[in-house]
Parts: C-alpha cells; sequence; structure tokens
C-alpha cells in the first residue's frame, strides 16, 4: 500500500485569462474549482492506476465536509484529524497566451499540539501495512516543521520506504534522515542546495552527492525543461511530452505518484522516469486540478524520451 500524508489541503480555483497584465484591468475567460494537495493527488493518481492507496492528514471543520464529500467520490479510503478553521483557498491565474501559472497560496488555518500528535499516532499504527509512505506539501502554521522528519524515522522502524516531496526547512530537516526518494521542483532544488540547475556541472555533482550520502533517488522536475532522476549509478533526463495544457497544478504529484507505482511494480529506474512523466503529462493536459486517469498514461507513456547523461 502506498500512504500519502497531506497536512495542508486546499480549495484550488483555477481562474484562466488570455493573457495576465499585472496592475491592469483582466477579464476572467472561465474558472473552475478542484479540491486538492499534494498528498491527495499522489493517491488520486495511483487510485486511478488501480494501485492500493490510503489518504492521510488535517481536515478543517469549518468547511471540511468538501474534503470528506471529494475522497467518496474519487473512491479514496482516508483518514483525516480534524481541526478548527477553514480549508485554504490557492488562487492559480493561467495566463494561456504563455502556458505559465502564477499561484497565490494561503498558509492555511492553526493546527493544534494534541492534532498533530493524534496525526502521528494514526499514521504510525497505519505503517503496519504500508510499502511507501509519501509526504509531500506545505506545513500549516502550528504544525512543527521537522514533522516530516519525525515521520519519516518512524517510517524507517517499519522498513517502509519514503518518498519526499516539500521544501524550506521541512526539506532540509527531512534530508537527514535519508528518504528513499525526494522529488524537488528545479526552484526547490536551487534554494535547497544553493545550486542554479543551468549553470554547468555543479548541480550535477551536488545531485550525485545528494544520492551518494544514502538518499537512493533524486528526481527534479523542471516543467516545460523534463525532468531528471539519479540513481546509485547513472542520472537520466526525460524531455517533457508536448501536450496542450490546460492545467499544470498537480503535474509535480503526478510524478511522484507515477514513480511510487513503478517502485510498487519493481520497475528499473528509466521506467520509473517514463512513468513519472507520462503521468504528469496526463494531467497537464487535463484542466483545473483534474488528474491523469489509466488511459491517459497508457496512450502517453510511448512517446516519452529518456536518455543517460552521466
Amino acid at each position: 500500500m502506498v500512504l500519502s500524508v497531506t497536512l495542508n489541503p486546499c480549495i484550488d480555483k483555477t481562474i484562466y485569462l488570455d493573457s495576465l497584465e499585472t496592475g491592469a484591468y483582466n477579464r476572467v475567460k472561465n474558472t473552475r474549482i478542484d479540491l486538492s494537495g499534494k498528498g491527495l493527488n499522489v493517491s488520486t493518481v495511483l487510485n486511478n492506476l488501480k494501485e492500493d492507496t490510503f489518504c492521510m492528514g488535517f481536515n478543517f471543520r469549518d468547511n471540511g465536509s468538501i474534503l470528506e464529500q471529494t475522497m467518496r467520490a474519487r473512491g479514496l479510503n482516508h483518514y483525516f484529524v480534524s481541526s478548527g478553521g477553514s480549508i485554504r483557498t490557492n488562487t492559480l491565474l493561467f495566463d494561456q497566451s504563455c502556458q505559465i501559472v502564477t499561484e497565490i497560496n494561503e498558509a492555511g488555518p492553526a493546527v493544534s499540539f494534541s492534532s498533530v500528535e493524534k496525526l502521528v499516532d494514526e499514521i504510525d499504527v497505519r505503517l503496519d501495512h504500508t510499502h511507501i509512505l509519501v509526504l509531500s506539501g506545505s506545513v500549516p502554521p502550528g504544525v512543527p516543521t521537522n514533522i516530516y522528519q519525525r515521520l519519516i524515522r518512524l517510517a524507517h522502524k517499519k522498513d517502509v520506504k519514503v518518498v519526499l516531496d516539500t521544501a524550506g526547512e521541512p526539506l532540509l530537516l527531512g534530508l537527514q534522515e535519508k528518504p528513499f526518494l525526494i522529488k524537488p521542483n528545479s526552484k526547490e532544488f536551487e534554494q535547497a542546495f544553493r545550486q542554479e540547475l543551468k549553470s554547468g556541472k555543479g548541480p550535477l555533482e551536488v545531485a550525485r552527492q545528494v544520492v551518494d550520502s544514502g538518499i537512493p533517488y533524486l528526481c527534479i522536475s523542471m516543467g516545460a525543461d523534463g525532468a531528471l532522476l539519479f540513481d546509485k549509478e547513472h542520472a537520466y533526463r526525460a524531455k517533457a511530452i508536448p501536450v496542450e495544457a490546460k492545467g499544470l497544478a498537480g503535474a509535480g504529484d503526478s510524478m511522484v505518484a507515477g514513480m511510487c507505482y513503478a517502485l510498487r511494480k519493481r520497475l528499473d529506474s528509466e521506467e520509473m522516469l517514463r512513468y513519472a512523466m507520462a503521468c504528469a503529462a496526463g494531467s497537464v493536459r487535463r484542466e483545473g486540478t483534474q488528474l491523469a486517469q489509466a488511459a491517459d498514461v497508457d496512450e502517453l507513456l510511448s512517446l516519452v524520451e529518456v536518455e543517460i547523461i552521466t
């Protein structure tokens, strides 16, 4: 089973614009609203691929019914610890002239100490039946920034592989526990390791050092520039599949789902990257935060181009 943890779910409001002009009047072309959250997105794609998955995290009382309704509609098994406040709203401005999304993300409500401890205890119990633990997304106010580090330690005690997809201090602290796979995007990688991806061989050397330090897999998602995957032996580069972009939110989460699926099927690194790219492209061509279906992945998998670069 793949267990995903979403500490800070959100409501994604995607606003489609012919073009975005800052400081000027902008006419909205159309909008859509989707319940989202990085771990929830991972589990949704895995469920679409018929992989056994379970969602955990926090829900918020004031409007939490939308999360419960979405989980039931998607057929996702789940357990959320209830906390005060409302699920945050993220606003995504999709400039269709240049296929760029500008995100305006709320922090989310504060979570109590007792709610944090209850969730940790509930996750610990379910780790007994878990093969891969996915920890992804931001940490809401009130939750210690070492929460992922703590959960990785619990997972390691039960020989559970951990996939970490976050940023800032939660990422840096989590790295200390040597998760099985990390998936920063290019900006998160550059901030964490102070290396610009377009500055020669330096970033590749840093990525190699990360893997050699005891983290078996490092994947860097780079949007339209594709992705890099490092394992103990090689570095792989995949080109982005050319599809019409209708919604960019959730693409990175779909990549994580693709890699988890490949790990569960015991596929090699090259196939892992192929599934990651196919899942990402399948989600990108769907509006808002709608996510890849099995038919998308089947169709796109053969279009993924992967090369060994080191």
